[in-house]
């Protein structure tokens, strides 16, 4: 007999081992294929001695025969324990909302209570097999995690999917070595459902005996496999020795991918061919899989990896998983535990060591999707790419190819949010998105200096007044303004608005599409000047906006190229949430020398794909006269 470990003939062998133990007598298992398969571990035959530090939660037990195995783990670990029959495991759990719950019990029984224990609030870890041997040989390897395994992942990817090239295998034949090493966490991202997971040259299946044994009757309701008729596997393709049954496997936690692979209480196959728990009859203590229909989450693993260095226990892990899975795919992103929640696994290392060690990435490590970044990118794609397109309607001279080219662009970045380059990829579009829009305003300005100034060049004859607010012009404080939208009659997104005074006439423009601009220019509407010096025209940029503004800025004087006035001006321009930018045009009246007159012009930015305008009047007088008696200083947006 092993010192550490006494194998029971029959169930009442067990139950009564059992419930006579205590810390130091050896520990009840029943004699079957799983305790054999963990003894292969052991070449010098002694099992490993079960640890009895306290576990987090609770230990419920779901029907009498997994009582025994329940009171054990719970025992061994200094949690209570309570048994209840399938029927009330629903009613039992609703109490323990957020807490951790080891539910104990055969995969029948946890089917027969009618729902994925999860389903009812606590985080659940649900200790399962097919029959009571590889039960009670679970709820020993759980409580003996730290022996033979080796610390290090080992990550096998089907080729078709993403990060694929940084896992350590795309090969079946790999996974087959794994019969001879024990990784700490294995993950598997292959196409499959309940009962296999698969890559092109192999299939992990769900199976434990012969795949041309006879299967033991299931319900007719149960989808059933043609292996569960005696016409082989599906994968009529493969050969038998491509398909590995999942107990076969060695890793102490391994982490599923592929569709539904976590079933139990679910399961649309019957439980004989399950994939979780073929594992779960193998050498593992604890299997994290996808619920249902799944979308691999490339950051998930790394999730896995980072929370098990940081000894959280695996309930605590698969919580954390959850939590981040939400807010990206919500329900087919849902991840469930086979195993006890309370147990602390450990693992070296994780993303945040390797960080701060400043070591590469080790292969397989996946990485956490950058939030930032896809913030800024759906910015870019539902509002400043959007306006840039109404742009192009209102100024032909707007480069609509460009425009196209950035939305490739950005639906190409879009197709993969876990690329660890994303954010620099973002940062590529939105800087060349800003040169493309100082390059814009320069053009615009340009053609008001050479051929005037027409805000809505083209679509101003589709432009129809939906909308006139009275207001007060802040340029000569009078009640005789309006504030006027206009929509397009054809393009129903494209909006105008503009401010226009009875006396002062334009004072601005704008391409937003808010009632109330949230970037706006600010500055004086008349500027006086004297022939013969410089002086300098000024709007200052606001952003009330929650993100950058980017772009650029530019000042033209309206058709006055052959007037003698100086050329347009223009820069780009970047202004903080919250914040301001000064736009100063230096107007050389030494180097040109135009007549005294009220010469219009207008300070145009570019920013985040809104165009907005600025009237400005230079009251030039000739060289020597006095400078005016100015009024106080107005502003207006």
């Amino acid at each position: 007999m092993n010192a550490h470990v006494v194998p029971c003939a029959d169930l009442a062998e067990y139950r009564e081992r059992a419930d006579a133990w205590t810390e130091g007598l050896p520990f009840p298992v029943l004699s079957g294929p799983s305790l054999d398969r963990y003894r292969s571990l052991f070449p010098e035959g002694e099992l490993p001695r079960v640890e009895t530090a306290p576990r987090a939660g609770t230990v419920i037990s779901v029907g009498g025969d997994a009582g025994a195995a329940g009171r054990l783990l719970a025992a061994a670990t200094g949690r209570t324990h309570r048994v209840v029959e399938p029927a009330g495991l629903a009613r039992a759990l609703a109490p323990l909302a957020g807490e951790l719950v080891a539910v104990v019990g055969l995969a029948e029984d946890i089917t027969a209570s009618g729902d994925w224990p999860g389903a009812h609030g606590p985080v659940v870890g649900v200790v399962t097999a097919r029959d009571l041997t590889a039960l009670t040989c679970l709820v020993y390897r759980s409580l003996t995690a730290g022996a033979a395994s080796e610390d290090r992942v080992f990550v096998a990817t089907h080729p078709m999917l993403e990060d694929a090239d940084l896992a350590d295998t795309n090969e079946f034949e790999d996974i087959l070595g794994l019969g001879r090493r024990r990784p700490k966490l294995l993950v598997l991202k292959a196409l499959g459902k309940e009962c296999c997971a698969a890559l092109p040259d192999g299939i992990l299946c769900g199976r434990s005996d012969p795949i041309d044994a006879p299967p033991p009757p299931a319900d007719p309701s149960y989808r059933h496999m043609p292996c569960m008729y005696g016409a082989g596997c599906h994968r009529a393709d493969l050969d038998e020795d491509r398909r590995l049954p999942a107990a076969e496997l060695h890793a102490t936690v391994v982490f599923t991918h592929s569709c539904s692979s976590i079933a139990v209480g679910t399961n649309a196959y019957p439980h004989h061919v399950a994939l979780g728990l073929g594992l779960l009859e193998g050498t593992a203590v604890a299997v994290v899989g996808a619920l249902g229909v799944h979308i691999v989450q490339r950051g998930a693993q790394g999730d896995l990896e980072d929370a098990l260095a940081e000894d959280l226990p695996l309930g605590r892990a698969v919580e954390r998983l959850n939590e981040r899975a939400r807010p990206i795919n919500g329900w087919l992103n849902r991840f469930g535990l086979l195993g006890d929640p309370g147990l602390v696994l450990g693992l070296p290392g994780g993303r945040a060591a390797d960080a701060v060690a400043g070591a590469a990435e080790p292969a397989g490590t996946a990485v956490r999707r950058d939030e930032e970044a896809v913030r800024d990118l759906a910015h870019l794609s539902n509002v400043v790419l959007p306006r840039l397109e109404r742009l192009c309607w209102l100024e032909p001279g707007v480069d609509a190819l460009a425009v196209e080219g950035f939305r490739i662009r950005v639906r190409e970045a879009a197709e993969d949010l876990q690329a660890p380059d994303l954010a620099s990829r973002v940062a590529g579009i939105e800087t060349d998105l800003a040169a493309f829009q100082h390059a814009t305003a320069a053009a615009i300005a340009h053609d008001i200096y050479v051929n005037g100034w027409n805000y809505g060049g083209p679509s101003l004859d589709g432009l129809r007044e939906v909308s006139q607010r009275p207001t007060t012009c802040p340029n000569c404080a009078r009640d005789r303004a309006a504030l006027i939208t206009m929509r397009h009659v054809v393009h129903a997104g494209l909006t105008v608005r503009t401010l226009q005074c009875r006396r002062c006439g334009d004072l601005w423009w704008t391409s937003e599409e808010s009632d109330e601009p949230a970037f706006v220019l600010e500055g004086a509407l008349d500027t006086d000047a004297v022939s013969g010096r410089v002086t300098g025209l000024s709007r200052t940029l606001r952003n009330d906006s929650e993100h950058v503004l980017r772009g650029g800025i530019g000042f033209a004087f309206a058709m006055r190229r052959f007037l003698g006035l100086p050329p347009e001006i223009s820069a780009p321009i970047s202004v903080l949430p919250g914040e301001k930018e000064e736009f100063t045009a230096e107007i050389d009246l030494v180097g040109h020398q135009p007549r005294p007159d009220v010469h219009t012009g207008v300070f145009i930015a570019i920013v985040n794909g809104a165009y907005i305008a600025s009237s400005s009047m230079m009251r030039l007088a000739p060289a020597g006269s006095s400078e005016p008696v100015r009024p106080p200083e107005t502003n207006f947006r």
